[in-house]
């Protein structure tokens, strides 16, 4: 419930920050979600979370994740991933595969309240040289005692093959 409060709170009382666009980084560098709106905390729970990705580790993602809330992920074909254990196992089938590679974009908005933020950004997913996706990603973060974590993720497809 102090969830749903948090967010209305969020949503019709915090001021709208528009990042600036940031360049896609080379593959070892995750400060691509470096941007001047956003709270130093922020930017380093979602610089650990791509770098998790990157380097397809688990552990490292369950530690950007938030413990206060069941987090939950949308995948942008339709697929919801709920609870702790079923996204690490999900991304852990994942990693597993190769050939892949994320690039990450420019933010395209953050809004950031006492407690809760949502930090939506650009994402090119990379299969193969004929298998690419631009998905927006966007995140929803809570204040936990630990610091900024992530709660929820929603992804829309913006381009890629059928």
């Amino acid at each position: 419930m102090r969830w749903m409060h948090s967010t209305a709170a969020l949503l019709f009382g915090a001021a709208f920050l528009l990042a600036e666009p940031v360049a896609a980084a080379g593959a070892g560098d995750v400060s691509a979600v470096k941007s001047a709106a956003l709270p130093a905390a922020i930017e380093g729970t979602l610089s650990s979370m791509l770098g998790a990705m990157r380097g397809r580790d688990a552990a490292a993602l369950d530690r950007t994740l938030a413990q206060g809330i069941e987090p939950q992920i949308v995948y942008y074909w339709g697929e919801t991933v709920s609870g702790r254990d079923a996204i690490l196992q999900w991304h852990r089938e994942w990693f597993a595969e190769t050939g892949w590679s994320i690039e990450p974009g420019p933010i395209t908005h953050a809004l950031v309240g006492a407690d809760v933020a949502v930090v939506s950004a650009t994402m090119r997913y990379i299969k193969s040289a004929e298998r690419q996706f631009l998905i927006l990603v966007s995140h929803e973060l809570t204040r936990e005692a630990s610091g900024w974590k992530v709660a929820r993720i929603q992804q829309t497809l913006l381009e890629g093959p059928e």
